[in-house]
């Protein structure tokens, strides 16, 4: 019964990493401003589905790249590369993030070229390569996203205290020495954002205190969502490279470093959920593939039934010899082996499910990270 073809193994895996694809980001507050003191800072809120991992991927420098880097990402680290890395910043100071916005019409993606190397390259290039906003901006006067980037607009921002917008709409830089704040309205489409309670909450702020962490954090949380659907908070110093993070995936903790003590440790991805693995010096354990116990079939059938999570839709969990049966919204299936008690795994991959029925509850593992949870409907609903 473990047997498995190497098509069907590498099918759950994608199904895993795609099981909804990721916009370039859901609901944001992103604020950069500079100090009275000179020190330019930047911050972000994200807003996305509930129950989905979040993780900060660093890259140092390699090959003929310029700089490293640190990405954030949605439901996996392999989100941590491509076209759905939701923001970032370098060692050079540069850094972007994104507002989701109504879909631009009035774009022709035929007036700007697809960049050679594809869409998936395009924001590492940035990160790796750019130094500056302005550079940014040359580069999306001619390369554009061939697939997507039409309901998004982007918030760039540097160490030198520029800060500009792009979207299908336009591009607009911010005149020297005044701030910027972005959320869900189109900037460049010239979209009124006083309908917004997150744009004059920041604005007054930055305005009455001027830019400082303090502020930094105090638009954070003022600007949070009240339904719980702020996933993290990222706050950076892009004159010193001191970096904060916080989440609600671990309450009450806020972890400070710099992106040179992050590259220093190599290329790794932290998960929000254990946010104080970034300043500790414990390395991730290595992957051991685990062995099967012997489960009763009905302990096995408590744990049937279907699961859900908004972002990755309905789970099915049925009994079967030796383990359980998962099935996807898609239709796709695969049985998974018990571990332990509650924990079931899929042979030959670092895939793992585990229960808990007093919560009602599936997580799913990836790679030992945390990648979301799915909450089972009780009887009737």
């Amino acid at each position: 019964m473990k047997s498995k073809s190497p098509k069907s193994i590498t099918q759950f895996v994608i199904l895993i990493c795609l099981a909804f694809t990721p916009s370039f980001c859901d609901a944001c507050t992103i604020v950069s401003a500079i100090g009275k003191n000179g020190q330019v800072w930047t911050a972000n809120n994200e807003d996305g589905p509930f129950g989905v991992a979040n993780f900060i991927n660093v890259f140092p420098k390699s090959g003929n790249a310029r700089y490293g880097y640190y990405t954030l990402s949605y439901l996996s680290p392999r989100y941590g590369q491509g076209a759905n890395i939701q923001g970032g910043m370098n060692e050079a100071g540069l850094t972007f993030d994104f507002n989701a916005i109504s879909y631009v019409q009035d774009f022709d993606p035929n007036s700007k070229k697809a960049y050679p190397d594809g869409n998936d390259a395009i924001l590492t290039h940035l990160l790796g390569e750019m130094s500056s906003v302005e550079e940014v901006l040359k580069f999306f006067e001619t390369y554009w996203f061939m697939n997507g980037f039409r309901s998004a607009q982007m918030h760039v921002s540097d160490k030198h205290g520029r800060f500009a917008i792009i979207s299908a709409s336009g591009i607009e830089l911010v005149e020297k020495g005044e701030h910027l704040v972005s959320t869900n309205f189109d900037i460049c489409g010239n979209e009124d954002g006083s309908y917004c309670w997150r744009y004059p909450l920041a604005t007054q702020l930055l305005d009455t205190h001027g830019a400082s962490l303090k502020t930094m954090t105090d638009i954070c949380e003022q600007t949070a969502q009240k339904n719980g659907g702020t996933m993290y908070s990222n706050v950076q110093n892009l004159t010193t490279g001191e970096v904060w993070f916080f989440s609600k995936h671990d309450p009450g903790m806020i972890v400070n470093t710099t992106i040179k003590n992050l590259l220093a440790k190599g290329q790794r991805s932290y998960s929000f959920s254990k946010l104080n693995e970034l300043v500790s010096d414990k390395r991730k354990e290595e992957w051991v593939e685990p062995s099967t116990v012997e489960l009763s079939y009905d302990l096995l059938n408590e744990f049937a039934g279907t699961y859900n999570n908004s972002a990755t839709g309905e789970i099915t969990i049925k009994a079967v010899n030796q383990g359980i049966q998962v099935t996807f919204v898609d239709g796709m299936s695969f049985p998974l082996f018990p571990w332990s008690k509650n924990v079931f795994y899929l042979p030959e991959e670092r895939v793992t499910i585990e229960f808990d029925t007093k919560e009602m509850t599936l997580k799913m593992h990836e790679n030992g990270y945390w990648s979301f949870t799915a909450w089972k409907k009780k009887s009737g609903q």
